[in-house]
């Protein structure tokens, strides 16, 4: 199955919560924010979520799952809006999460690991609640 935006959210926050984070915010749907704000001790954690395929009430919605040049596209804007969010919360922790889902593996599964470099952890969430970092 080919997890939405949503659905991979909702899984993340179940798993931030078992391991003791808070959720501060969260955006669904087509609201504008950062998908996830969390806080653990004195740690706040901003993460940038993306999915497989669009949700069914997407008004984008032209494919049962996005191709490469589209996972490629979101993952790009979701550095961008990483980086804009540490320049305005220097303080804080920055993520980003995608399904683990073998298209999206493929398309970006190489450039992940780049990410440290940034001072940004990425999450592979699965369908089943189990969330790897890279």
């Amino acid at each position: 199955m080919k997890l939405t935006e949503d659905e991979t959210i909702i899984l993340l926050m179940n798993f931030l919560i078992e391991n003791n984070w808070e959720i501060e915010s969260h955006c669904l749907g087509q609201n504008r924010g950062c998908d996830i704000i969390a806080c653990k001790e004195n740690e706040k954690l901003f993460i940038e979520v993306k999915g497989a395929r669009a949700g069914e009430n997407s008004p984008t919605k032209r494919r049962d799952f996005f191709d490469s040049g589209q996972i490629k596209t979101h993952f790009g804007k979701a550095i961008v809006k990483i980086l804009d969010d540490k320049f305005k919360n220097p303080t804080s922790t920055f993520a980003i999460a995608h399904p683990n889902d073998i298209g999206i593996k493929k398309a970006i599964g190489n450039l992940t690991p780049y990410l440290k470099s940034l001072e940004i952890r990425h999450f592979w969430v699965s369908e089943n609640g189990n969330v790897e970092e890279d």
